[in-house]
């Protein structure tokens, strides 16, 4: 069986905050759950995977950004992509069981179901058959042994590319990006040249308004692009100051103007923030 999508509800918690939702009751209304289950979510219960991806197309990012599978998906995996239990699946196809017997491996599809399904789904019957020899324990080459998650600039903007646009003639070019780039900083901060370094490697280091620009050119949150160790550094920095400013009482100012001196909270920061908030007892 493949691995099912990672979930992370820090993770969720940063993009719910870069979307717009500045409180946990704004995104849960927007996906249609209370408060309390947004709340669960974000420290780390993670939902039916049938919700990812709403929940992607509620906070503006991609499912495999938000949402990694790292491996094949076998059938449960494209239901679930598809945003369907497995109950309605079944309502819909006319058929009790098979749709739960092939998922587990138990029996396969007739050829009708393959058809059915890979168009409600949404895939190739190609890509459905793939699927099902997963369910029954026959992995796609390679699917064993898949690689860690980058951790440089390239190898995450090389990542991005290929889940994005797996159609090599669909991705954008290097002018593009660095157009989407510019015009998110407001000004030419980067060049077409200075983005395939990045993108190959030759250039390793690039400047925060660079990694906030990619992150909006590609859709996902500007933290996706943030080195580690500086982030985390940062995070610990900002927190020191914020421990000050909640004994003070002004979180809900921290958080709409942040530190002051041209300091901007980092997405995880805010995040932070925006959950004590939350919790704050109503006036």
């Amino acid at each position: 069986m493949s691995p099912a999508r990672i979930f992370d509800g820090h993770r969720l918690s940063v993009a719910r905050t870069m979307a717009g939702f500045r409180t946990r009751a704004q995104f849960a209304e927007a996906v249609g759950v209370s408060k309390s289950t947004a709340t669960n979510w974000e420290n780390g219960r993670a939902p039916d995977p049938e919700r990812f991806p709403a929940i992607a197309a509620v906070v503006n990012q991609h499912l495999d950004v938000l949402f990694p599978r790292h491996g094949a998906p076998d059938l449960a995996d494209l239901r679930c992509d598809a945003g369907y239990p497995q109950y309605e699946v079944e309502r819909i196809v006319g058929s009790k069981d098979a749709v739960g017997e092939a998922e587990r491996g138990d029996r396969r599809l007739t050829e009708a179901l393959v058809t059915r399904l890979s168009a409600l789904y949404e895939v190739s019957e190609q890509a459905l058959r793939a699927a099902q020899d997963c369910s029954f324990g026959s992995s796609l080459p390679d699917a064993d042994h898949e690689a860690p998650l980058p951790t440089t600039l390239a190898g995450k903007m090389e990542y991005l590319l290929t889940r994005l646009y797996p159609d090599k003639q669909l991705r954008p070019s290097d002018a593009e990006l660095a157009r989407k780039v510019n015009e998110a900083a407001g000004a030419r901060v980067v060049s077409a040249s200075a983005i395939k370094d990045l993108r190959t490697g030759a250039v390793t280091e690039a400047s925060p308004v660079v990694r906030e620009g990619l992150g909006g050119a590609f859709g996902v949150t500007a933290f996706y692009f943030q080195p580690n160790q500086r982030e985390v550094v940062r995070t610990i920095a900002q927190g020191l100051r914020v421990l000050g400013h909640a004994r003070s009482g002004d979180l809900l100012g921290l958080a709409t103007r942040g530190l002051g001196e041209g300091q901007e909270l980092s997405p995880t920061m805010l995040a932070f923030i925006n959950s004590m908030i939350d919790d704050l007892p109503e006036e």
